[in-house]
Order: C-alpha cells, then structure tokens, then sequence
C-alpha cells in the first residue's frame, strides 16, 4: 500500500470509531501470527496522552500501527530511532504525526513559566514550534488550535530534517509524512 492509501484506511478507521466501534476483539491465530514477526501499515508519533490511543483511534488491531508515543509528541533520539525502524526494517509507507486539541504539553511551552525535572527538557523542544505565535495575555482556543497545528508541522519539519533515512525514503517516494489532529470532544481526526 502506499502512504495515502494507509491513510484512508486509518481515517476509515477513525469514521468506524465515531460511530461507536471499539477496538477490535483478537482472537489467538491474531496473535499467533504475529509471534515472528510483524508488518504494521503505518507508523504512528503521537502524544502520550491517556486520551488518545491510536489503536482505539483508528480502529486498528494487532499488529496494524507501530505506535511511538511521547508527550508533545516531541522528537529525540529514541523517537527517532524507533521511527526509522519502523521505515528501514518493516518498511511502512506513512508517518502519520498525530497532536490533540488542548495538549498539556504544548500549553505549557506556550505559557512560558518555568518547568521543573525532565519536563523542562520537553517543553523546549516544543518552543520552537510556536515561536510566530503571540499569545498576549491569555491563551485562547484558537490560539491553542493555532498552536496544536503549527508543533504538528514542525515535528513533521524535523523527522525529515535530522533523518538522513527518513529523508531518502520520502525523497525516493516510498514514504510518506502526514499530520493529523484528534478531536477530544468530537473524537474526530482531521488531517493538517
């Protein structure tokens, strides 16, 4: 399959869960099958937020999305190499970054403040993402929007920039990186 057809049957999946489909029941050939080995169709960055598992997302079974989840869906090392394993050794057609409206993480990069531990470390990596966006005084929801779309973007920016792999294979054609943000209300997933 090739990237955008992967695409279209994850936002099929995504019509299947709004009205109210769950995730699907395995069954033990699922799991046997894939003992050995495993050939998801997509590859999916998200944010590490409870409230949107991919699998669920998507309507998608065992074996169907390899799934790197980190909040801000942020882009380090081990990000990065679990994503070229999913492009180099099991061959997926589609990155597909996903964000979420109101992301904790991206409100804390938008508000400024001090973080404290690791979190801080997060929190600049997303800053760079917003940097043309003002917040004035408070952060609305179309600023929040604004600011959910615009960390999406340049995580999709950096996966191609810092990934020598990942740039040859979107470049060959053989790959493709998407946007995408989840609708906590509505449960929809729009493409940015």
């Amino acid at each position: 399959m090739t990237g955008r057809e992967v695409l279209e049957r994850l936002l099929d999946g995504n019509r299947r869960y709004l009205e109210g489909g769950g995730p699907r029941a395995v069954e033990q050939t699922a799991r046997e099958k894939l003992v050995d080995s495993q050939s998801p169709m997509a590859a999916i960055l998200c944010c590490s937020d409870s409230r949107v598992p991919p699998e669920y997302v998507f309507d998608a079974g065992l074996g169907e999305i390899f799934t790197v989840r980190v909040a801000g869906h942020v882009v380090g090392t081990s990000v990065l190499g679990s994503l070229e394993y999913a492009v180099d050794h099991l061959g997926v057609p589609l990155i597909l970054v996903l964000g979420h409206e109101s992301c904790g993480a991206v409100k804390a990069a938008l508000a400024g403040g001090e973080a404290h531990g690791s979190i801080k470390g997060l929190v600049e990596r997303i800053k760079p993402s917003l940097k043309d966006i003002n917040t004035g005084t408070e952060i609305s929801q179309e600023i929040m929007e604004t600011a959910v779309t615009e960390n999406i973007r340049y995580t999709q920016h950096q996966l191609q920039d810092i990934s020598d792999s990942i740039r040859k294979k979107v470049d060959a054609g053989d790959l493709m990186i998407t946007g995408a943000v989840y609708s906590l209300r509505s449960g929809e997933v729009n493409t940015v």
